[in-house]
C-alpha cells in the first residue's frame, strides 16, 4: 500500500503503522489478495478492540474461507480515511463492513464512522455500490432494534458454527453479481440472521458448542491492550448464575466450559512459543469445574495469568496467592448489593458470610488494593442499603485494605432478563442517591460514579424499538 500525499492522510497512516508494530503474533494469518473483502470494524479504542476475543475469533474465521480477505479495522474520531491494521488499504475499497459491538454506547461511533464516509445512514437508501452493514456481536443477544433503520443484516449469537456459512452463501451472490436485494433475499434462510430490508427477524440465537473443544484465542498480543501482552484464552462461555439484572446469565446460556485437555494444550502451545502471560476469559473462572486443576498446569509451566471475572463466594486461597504470584496487586470483586436485601431483590446469591469470607482471604494474601463493584437505582432501596455498602468498605479497612475504590452504575433493565419490565429512575431520583452515597462514602474511599446521562441514554439504545432513530449531528 503507497503511503497517502495529504498530510493528514498521512498522519492517520502513521498512526495505524505504529499501533501496527506495537503488535507481537501468537497465531499468524496470511492475508492474501481476494475476491470478498471483509472490513471487521470495532466501534471503539483499539486498546478495548485487541482485548475482545469475539474480534480474534470472527478475525480467524473469516480468513478462513477460501475467496474471503477479513482485515481489522477500529474506531477513532480523529480518523476520515480509515486504514486497516493488516494491510494499510483503506475502508472504502470493503465489500461488507462487520460491526462487533459489545456495549450499546458503540452504536454511536458506527453512526459517525458511516456519516464520515459518506454512507447513506438508513439502509433503503444504499444501493450497489455501497457496502453491506453486517452487525454483530454481544448486544445481539438480546436486543439490536435501535440500528434496525441503519444495518443490512444482523447476526445473532455466536459466530463459531454459521458465520462462515453466512458468508460464503454472500460469496455466491458477489461472484454471480446478484444485486443487492438478490443477495439479501438468498441469505434469508439463516433463522439467526435478521434483515430488516426484508423485515426478516432472527428466530433464534447462535449458541455454540463447538468453542469447549475449540475455543477463542488472542492471535495477536500487545502492550497498548487493555490486557497488556497477555494471550487471552477462552475458558468458558454463558454463565450459570442468574442474576436478574444479568444479560449473559439469561440470554447466553446454557454454561459451557472449554476440556481440561485442550486448555493444557493451550497453554503448551503458550510456553513452546515462548509466551507466558495469559488471560483466562470466561463469565467467571471460579465457576470452571477444573479451575484447580487449571491453576496447577499454570503454576506447573510457571505462567502468569489473570481471570477476567471472579465469584466473591468462590474465591480460594490457591487462587488468590497464583494472582499474587502473577504481579497482580489489586483484586476487583463484585457484591453489587450492599445490604443482604438488596442481593436477594438481585438474585446475586452472595451471603453476608461470603463477603466476609472473601475479605479475610484477600487480607490473608497481602494484597492490599481492592475494588468492588455495586449497582444503586432500585425501587426497592432505602437510606440503610447504602449504608450497608459504608459497613463493607469499613471491613474491608478493618481486614487492613489500604487502598480501596468503588465503581457504582445505576441499574440499567435489559431486555431478556427478570429486569426487564422495569424502567431506569429518573435522573433526580439517581442523582439524589448519589449525592446520599458520596455524603456517606466520600470522605472514606475513592468513588467512580458511571455518568447519568450515558446511562439513560444506555437503557433507552437497550430497549428501543425498531423505529428508534438515533440523534444526528
Amino acid at each position: 500500500m503507497r503511503k497517502p500525499r495529504r498530510v493528514e492522510d498521512l498522519r492517520e497512516y502513521q498512526i495505524i503503522e505504529k499501533t501496527k508494530r506495537s503488535e507481537k503474533t501468537f497465531r499468524s494469518l496470511h492475508i492474501i489478495e481476494n475476491e470478498l473483502k471483509v472490513a471487521l470494524i470495532f466501534p471503539s479504542s483499539y486498546e478495548t478492540a485487541i482485548a475482545n476475543l469475539g474480534f480474534h475469533r470472527v478475525f480467524e474465521l473469516l480468513n478462513g474461507i477460501e475467496g474471503v480477505q477479513c482485515e481489522r479495522f477500529f474506531y477513532d474520531k480523529r480518523f476520515k480515511k480509515y486504514y486497516s491494521l493488516d494491510t494499510l488499504r483503506p475502508l472504502d475499497e470493503f465489500h461488507i463492513w462487520a460491526f462487533s459491538v459489545s456495549f450499546e454506547m458503540d452504536f454511536q461511533n458506527i453512526i459517525h464512522l458511516m456519516q464520515k464516509k459518506g454512507i447513506p445512514l438508513f439502509n433503503y437508501l444504499r444501493n450497489d455500490h455501497h457496502p453491506f452493514i453486517l452487525i454483530g456481536g454481544a448486544v445481539t443477544y438480546f436486543n439490536p432494534n435501535a440500528l434496525w433503520k441503519y444495518a443490512d443484516l444482523i447476526f445473532h449469537g455466536d459466530a463459531d458454527d454459521t458465520l462462515t456459512t453466512f458468508i460464503k452463501k454472500m460469496l455466491e451472490g458477489f461472484r454471480e453479481k446478484k444485486n443487492r436485494e438478490a443477495i439479501l433475499g438468498q441469505i434469508k434462510t439463516f433463522d439467526n440472521l435478521s434483515i430488516p430490508l426484508l423485515n426478516h427477524s432472527a428466530k433464534i440465537i447462535s449458541k455454540s458448542m463447538v468453542m469447549t473443544k475449540k475455543p477463542a484465542v488472542s492471535l495477536i498480543t500487545t502492550n497498548r491492550s487493555v490486557f497488556p501482552n497477555k494471550v487471552l484464552l477462552e475458558i468458558g462461555r454463558g454463565c450459570l448464575r442468574s442474576c436478574a439484572f444479568c444479560v449473559a446469565g439469561h440470554t447466553r446460556s446454557p454454561a459451557r466450559f472449554v476440556k481440561l485437555d485442550i486448555i493444557k494444550q493451550l497453554f503448551d502451545e503458550m510456553k513452546e512459543k515462548g509466551f507466558n502471560d495469559c488471560g483466562l476469559i470466561s463469565a467467571t473462572f471460579t465457576d470452571h469445574p477444573f479451575k484447580n486443576e487449571i491453576l496447577d498446569l499454570m503454576e506447573e509451566r510457571d505462567m502468569r495469568f489473570s481471570v477476567s471475572s471472579l465469584r466473591l463466594d468462590s474465591l480460594s486461597e490457591k487462587l488468590l496467592e497464583g494472582l499474587l504470584r502473577s504481579g497482580q496487586k489489586e483484586i476487583t470483586i463484585a457484591p453489587e448489593g450492599g445490604s443482604q436485601r438488596i442481593r436477594e431483590v438481585m438474585n446475586k446469591q452472595i451471603s453476608e458470610e461470603d463477603i466476609e469470607r472473601s475479605l479475610q482471604l484477600i487480607a490473608k494474601t497481602g494484597i492490599r488494593k481492592l475494588k468492588m463493584y455495586f449497582i444503586y437505582g432500585l425501587e426497592e432501596e432505602e437510606e440503610s442499603d447504602f449504608e450497608a455498602i459504608q459497613k463493607i468498605t469499613l471491613r474491608a479497612k478493618h481486614y487492613g485494605m489500604t487502598d480501596i475504590k468503588i465503581s457504582l452504575n445505576p441499574l440499567i433493565p435489559k431486555p431478556g432478563t427478570p429486569f426487564s419490565s422495569r424502567q431506569i429512575q429518573d435522573i433526580k431520583t439517581l442523582r439524589a442517591k448519589k449525592q446520599f452515597i458520596e455524603k456517606k462514602l466520600g470522605k472514606i474511599v475513592s468513588l467512580k460514579f458511571e455518568s447519568l446521562r450515558n446511562s439513560i441514554l444506555q437503557y433507552q439504545i437497550a430497549n428501543a424499538s425498531k423505529d428508534y432513530q438515533f440523534p444526528i449531528d
